[in-house]
């Protein structure tokens, strides 16, 4: 099969790998009842080659991963847990060209993030309005003016059969060549031209007396309703779109609530060359065991610590996909310590200047990735609207029914002075990212309750340090201050004769070592020479 770059699609599995299990997203006394889903990655993900035979979405990527482990979406009373999918989706004509596109999908896997967790809120708790209305006239004229209408156009078309009636009775000929004009946009023509053409056998006295009263009354009865129906023609032109019936439902949800430790398990993303669309779509979890984790993390208690089989998260940060790196993560390490980790990308093309801003960008953004996955105030404000309105039409026609609809919405999750203890790099790389092939920085940032532990004690350590230095800084500036003092009073103290006495004799013994010194000093030589210090050094000093 040939391969193609478009329409190219990606799919990452970030938090999957062989090291992650089901157990690490539920609490200790439920896992005997995992058996089944523990072995949940047991290989690495392999992305499957894409071509345009096996395009397939982001999200529909992850939702096959889902159905592939036998999960659902939603909560899972047995297993505590829960699981959210979300897709943000934006146009983009070509990444390979476009240049705020790294941007654009960092943002949008942002996006896609804080969707999934405002659905996490929802699901607590959702404060709902909505109402469903119906508003219809009291009296329907424009029904009734058709009503109308519908009985004069019968009345018409009887006077119209017995006018054909009667001219073919004194004209045959002329009554054949008037048939088949009968369609209703020159009815009134035809019927105009049957009785001009009776008019005329009337007047050439081709009429019989008795049939004279019946085709003046059918005349009469037939100007007597085409006046009517141009009356309410009129009438129905006035009123014509004008509102017959008006029905609308409104919703409106509000949703908040801190989340602790929710983290994102598969993201993917796609790129439709047809549609010119990109995709960013990802599976978040959330469970009381990551919520712990989150809030030993956040006020400082102790964890306990269960060596696994696994690797260090620096080690799996590098073995990731790093082009695919955006948004949070989680992962617990060899020591059992669990990592919340925070990632982000931008671009590192064009001229110095920019790319220190990108990766200032970058940086910072992971770090509140990470500050995020593990605390963060969710609040989301949704509206929808669907309105419908018919409107009347032409008489004995059809309505005209339009349809309009609104969506509004606003999520937000933030932090505020919350204070973050052994938040640290732990990966930076600089790749292609495979879709847009446009050069990219990748940073993350990561947490754990044994980084933060040890955060605390060093900045106890810090503190403890820095006000001993204090302290013997003030103690030297005193001592200091003291011998100024007594500098001050020796410049106008009385000299004892004792003093001066001791003083000559001191002066004449140094003259006589300095001559001494001299002659012998003068018969040494100096040399070229170096000096080195090198001291003992222990590496676990540093």
């Amino acid at each position: 099969m040939k391969k193609i770059l478009t329409p190219l699609a990606i799919v990452i599995s970030l938090a999957l790998s062989s090291n992650v299990t089901a157990e690490d997203f539920i609490p200790k006394a439920d896992s005997p009842a995992l058996e089944a889903v523990s072995a949940m990655v047991e290989e690495p993900f392999v992305q499957a080659e894409i071509n345009e035979e096996t395009y397939v979405s982001a999200e529909q990527q992850i939702l096959d991963e889902l159905n592939k482990k036998g999960w659902s979406q939603g909560w899972d009373a047995n297993k505590k847990r829960l699981f959210v999918v979300n897709t943000e989706m934006f146009d983009s004509e070509d990444p390979t060209y476009d240049d705020s596109f790294i941007t654009k999908r960092s943002q949008y896997a942002m996006m896609a993030t804080m969707g999934a967790k405002a659905k996490m809120v929802e699901f607590m708790r959702t404060q709902m309005s909505a109402v469903d209305q119906l508003t219809a006239p009291g009296t329907d004229v424009h029904a009734e003016l058709n009503a109308q209408y519908i009985k004069l156009n019968k009345k018409v078309e009887a006077q119209q059969r017995t006018l054909e009636k009667l001219l073919a009775e004194v004209n045959a000929t002329e009554a054949e060549k008037l048939k088949g004009v009968t369609w209703q946009d020159r009815r009134d023509a035809y019927i105009d031209a049957l009785i001009k053409k009776i008019d005329e056998s009337y007047s050439a006295g081709k009429l019989e007396e008795k049939k004279v009263k019946k085709y003046q009354k059918a005349k009469q009865r037939y100007v007597e309703a085409q006046t009517e129906m141009s009356e309410i023609m009129k009438q129905a032109s006035a009123i014509k779109g004008k509102t017959k019936l008006e029905s609308s439902s409104r919703v409106e949800t509000l949703a908040k609530a801190p989340i602790m430790g929710a983290s994102v398990l598969l993201q993917a993303e796609s790129w439709n060359s047809e549609e010119e669309k990109y995709e960013v779509s990802t599976l978040m979890v959330w469970s009381p065991k990551l919520e712990q984790a989150a809030k030993a993390i956040v006020t400082g208690e102790a964890v306990t610590l269960k060596p696994k089989k696994a690797l260090t998260v620096q080690d799996w940060l590098k073995s990731q996909e790093a082009a695919t790196l955006v948004g949070p993560r989680q992962y617990v390490d060899k020591d059992g310590d669990r990592w919340f980790i925070g990632a982000y990308s931008m671009p590192v093309e064009g001229s110095s200047s920019l790319i220190r801003k990108n990766k200032g960008i970058a940086d910072l953004m992971a770090k509140k990735e990470a500050a995020m996955a593990l605390y963060a105030d969710v609040e989301t404000q949704k509206q929808a609207e669907i309105a419908m309105q018919t409107r009347s039409g032409d008489l004995n026609g059809k309505d005209h029914t339009a349809i309009a609809t609104s969506f509004a919405e606003t999520t937000r999750q933030s932090i505020e002075n919350r204070q973050v203890n052994g938040l640290s790099p732990l990966f930076t790389k600089t790749v292609l990212h495979p879709i847009s092939q446009q050069k990219i920085y990748v940073v993350a940032y990561g947490v754990s309750p044994s980084s933060a532990s040890e955060a605390l004690k060093m900045e106890y350590s810090t503190y403890q340090a820095a006000s001993a230095a204090n302290k013997s800084n003030k103690v030297s500036q005193a001592v200091h201050q003291t011998l100024e003092t007594q500098l001050e009073m020796s410049k106008t103290s009385p000299v004892a004769t004792n003093d001066v006495e001791q003083e000559i004799e001191n002066v004449s013994n140094s003259t006589r070592s300095s001559e001494s010194n001299s002659t012998s000093s003068s018969k040494v030589k100096s040399n070229s020479s170096s000096l080195l210090n090198a001291p003992t050094i222990d590496e676990d000093d540093f």
